[in-house]
């Protein structure tokens, strides 16, 4: 970060032996600018003293609250208060994860407790944002659950995290709902497109009168203006984004009794398929996705019933614990079910 880099120059300054006139400086910056001269210039309770004001000032959140919770715990750190320090810390890294200090002109000691504090909260941040993005994905904000998302996997790439094998699922699994929230979003952009814009209802003049493009004699109506059943789900009410071009499903019901009607896709967003440039573009993959649903519609498990392909066996299992159905009923009533989808993935 900037505010580190200005330090070391600072710090060279005073180095060299250039006189700073320490009152005059405070007086003609910020608060926080004097804070950071005083951290300079070792001056660690007199800065503590300024940033405390400022940390009261800056809120919880934001760039320049985890700027002054930076300062904060390099004072501490020098003063040997390493409690508070991580404290500090800890503040910092929750009010913007994203601002990753500039470590490189600290003390090795110094710049290890960055990087060790940052390994331990961050993972914690990331399994926040990715139950914050399931719960928007629940209540159908796609486009709010893919920044959510986006930030996970961001976050888990940081030097020091990413490869890390506790934290491969939590990878795995905020990419793959980072596709699915991205399909969602195409194929809602789709089904929108597809709903053709309502007709204007013509006055009893206008209804009266023929129409210039039609013979003489012809009412328009706008009621005589189809739906389109494409954007409508099997319960007629919520709209079913189809899978891309290059994905095709095929639902079966793996019960089939007297009076049992199957369950019914509401919502079944499959991941798109994107292969590399390699031999896995030429080919095709056929497997399926076995389902146990239950009598409210949610999908309570689901396994591969074969294996597709396994690199999108763990899109498909990450995308299916999120796909709706209107449950099945046996003689009118709901009931749990079984479903299986077999899947095709065509080559390029």
């Amino acid at each position: 970060m900037k505010h580190v880099k200005r330090c070391g120059f600072l710090a060279a300054l005073l180095a060299a032996g250039l006189p700073v006139a320490l009152g005059t400086a405070v007086r003609a910056q910020d608060e926080l600018g004097g804070a950071k001269t005083l951290y300079v210039n070792a001056s660690y309770e007199e800065a503590l003293t300024v940033l405390d004001k400022q940390s009261a000032a800056a809120g919880t959140s934001g760039p320049k609250a985890s700027e002054v919770h930076h300062y904060r715990a390099l004072c501490l750190i020098a003063l040997g208060r390493m409690a508070d320090a991580d404290q500090a810390i800890a503040a910092s890294v929750s009010a913007d994860p994203f601002t990753v200090p500039d470590t490189s002109e600290l003390a090795p000691r110094v710049a290890s407790v960055f990087t060790a504090a940052r390994a331990r909260l961050i993972p914690e941040v990331a399994r926040t944002a990715m139950a914050e993005g399931r719960q928007l994905m629940q209540k159908g904000d796609a486009a709010g659950a893919n920044r959510r998302f986006e930030a996970v996997t961001k976050l888990l790439s940081e030097p020091g995290l990413a490869g890390r094998a506790d934290l491969n699922d939590l990878t795995l699994a905020a990419t793959a709902f980072s596709e699915l929230t991205k399909a969602q979003m195409a194929a809602a952009a789709a089904a929108a497109a597809a709903v053709p814009a309502p007709q204007p209802v013509p006055s009893a003049a206008a209804a009266n009168a023929p129409s210039a493009a039609a013979p003489a004699g012809t009412a328009v109506s706008a009621a005589s203006t189809p739906s389109t059943p494409a954007a409508r789900s099997a319960s007629g009410t919520q709209p079913v984004p189809a899978p891309r071009s290059d994905v095709i499903t095929t639902p079966r019901s793996v019960t089939a009794r007297p009076g049992f009607v199957p369950a019914a896709a509401v919502t079944q967003v499959v991941p798109p398929w994107q292969p590399g440039a390699g031999v896995s573009s030429q080919l095709g993959f056929t497997g399926a996705v076995r389902l146990s649903i239950d009598a409210t519609g949610k999908v309570t498990n689901a396994v591969m019933d074969p294996s597709v392909y396994p690199p999108y066996d763990r899109l498909v299992l990450a995308a299916a614990r999120e796909w709706i159905y209107r449950p099945a009923t046996q003689d009118g009533q709901p009931v749990a079910s079984e479903r299986r989808v077999e899947i095709v993935l065509r080559p390029r």
